[in-house]
């Protein structure tokens, strides 16, 4: 089946663009992707035919990310409109019987009476399971991957997280002057991947021009924005989550992260890629391909 692009709009009207692929009547992995990228970071996932043929793959952009809106307002950037944003395609996906099952989503909220729920796949957006569970509660998704470096949350868990390197470079990626903005992008980029390991030039451009095409304000707010994560820490704790971290990476003190997810989450199965940086789906698609299939099924 191809892949199946469309917009929707969200609660505030953020216009918010989003693909499927796979098998509708199967459990639904939903991707989202890290700071200043799109939903091509998870090409090797969607072109995966063992995943399309297993699961219901579900990608978008986040709000002031790739093709959605990118409004500059500080409210457009509250914890709620994230919520609201992975609830709305449920909806839409509902109400225009894209499937007899289940359209793209529409397996996401336990008020659509679904049997079955989503794993959701993030990377650096792994702070957004922050606002999910804070707004809907853990019974919205059935468990959780954190996919190279995951931020747990930004309000409290991404300090002690990031490198000296990632934090080194916030000036340069908030900075007004235009000039650091090309040096930001290459530097922040370029840091994706293990080091001395570029992404293909290609490719390299591909998120090049995901970085400069963001505003810089939108960069400040997802950065800064705050998250209500006490909710999220009470409530969490019997999600199921699945870590596929690389031992290169640049942006993640991963021995922080992993201690702080076991701390949260009761069942926690971790997955070392030996040389691998910030980006394992992109770095090591077949093994990071073969533990998301592997863990998804146990799991739903």
């Amino acid at each position: 089946m191809p892949i199946v692009e469309q917009f929707v709009t969200s609660v505030d009207g953020t216009k918010i663009y989003a693909e499927s692929a796979g098998d509708r009547s199967k459990p639904t992995i939903v991707f989202s992707h890290g700071l200043a990228g799109t939903v091509l970071a998870w090409d090797s996932q969607f072109s995966d035919p063992d995943l399309r043929r297993d699961f219901h793959l579900v990608r978008y952009d986040l709000r002031g990310h790739g093709r959605s809106d990118k409004p500059v307002g500080e409210q457009a950037y509250e914890s709620i409109k994230f919520a609201e944003d992975f609830k709305v395609y449920a909806m839409v996906s509902e109400s225009r019987s894209l499937s007899s099952r289940a359209g793209a989503w529409a397996v996401s909220f336990s008020f659509l009476r679904r049997r079955s729920r989503p794993c959701v796949n993030l990377l650096l957006s792994g702070c957004v399971v922050v606002d999910i569970v804070a707004a809907y509660g853990p019974t919205s998704l059935s468990g959780v991957l954190y996919v190279g470096g995951g931020v747990l949350s930004l309000t409290k868990y991404h300090p002690p997280c990031a490198t000296p390197f990632i934090g080194g470079l916030i000036p340069l990626l908030t900075s007004t002057d235009a000039d650091d903005v090309s040096r930001a992008a290459e530097l922040f980029v370029d840091s994706c991947t293990a080091p001395e390991k570029l992404l293909p030039y290609p490719q390299r451009l591909q998120w090049l021009g995901a970085f400069v095409s963001q505003p810089r304000t939108v960069r400040c707010l997802s950065i800064t924005r705050v998250q209500p994560y006490e909710i999220w820490e009470q409530q969490a704790r019997k999600l199921p989550v699945l870590i596929v971290q690389g031992t290169a990476d640049q942006h993640c003190v991963y021995e922080n992260m992993i201690r702080f997810t076991k701390e949260i989450y009761e069942e926690v199965d971790v997955r070392m890629l030996e040389g691998v940086g910030h980006s394992p789906a992109v770095e090591s698609p077949t093994e990071t391909n073969r533990y998301i299939r592997g863990w998804t099924n146990q799991v739903v």
